[in-house]
């Protein structure tokens, strides 16, 4: 049987080990970056795994576009990015926290914004279609 003083070291030793593991996990999430591109190429998108926006770029060709075929197209790189995003952090964090990995995806998503909406019809040129222009 083990002596208290030794089961204290191990459970020290356990407790520093898992610190060490959650902070190099930590620094691996925070290189996460989702990217996409419209399949056409004037918009490209990078989102942080909250789906936070951190990029936006758009070509000249983009602006040539109408404004509703441009909206979906952001809207479309946005959401694909983000599934980028999401796919890396599973990639990332089941390995190390193995069955825990839900729970901490679950309480993840708790805090993350709402995804974006579904973009609007491309014949749909009102913007003001419902009487506001606050969306």
């Amino acid at each position: 049987m083990a002596q208290p003083s030794e089961r204290v070291q191990e459970m020290m030793r356990k407790f520093e080990e898992q610190a060490a593991q959650a902070g190099r996990l930590r620094e691996r999430m925070q290189e996460i970056k989702g990217r996409a591109r419209s399949a056409d190429g004037s918009v490209s998108v990078t989102v942080a795994p909250s789906g936070a926006v951190l990029d936006l770029q758009l070509t000249a060709a983009a602006t040539r576009q109408p404004h509703s075929s441009l909206q979906q197209s952001i809207m479309t790189a946005i959401r694909e990015a983000t599934q980028d995003a999401a796919q890396q952090m599973d990639e990332t964090v089941t390995p190390v926290l193995g069955d825990r990995a839900e729970q901490f995806k679950s309480a993840f998503n708790a805090h993350s914004p709402a995804p974006p909406p579904a973009p609007r019809r491309a014949d749909d040129d009102d913007d003001f279609s419902d009487g506001s222009f606050l969306r």
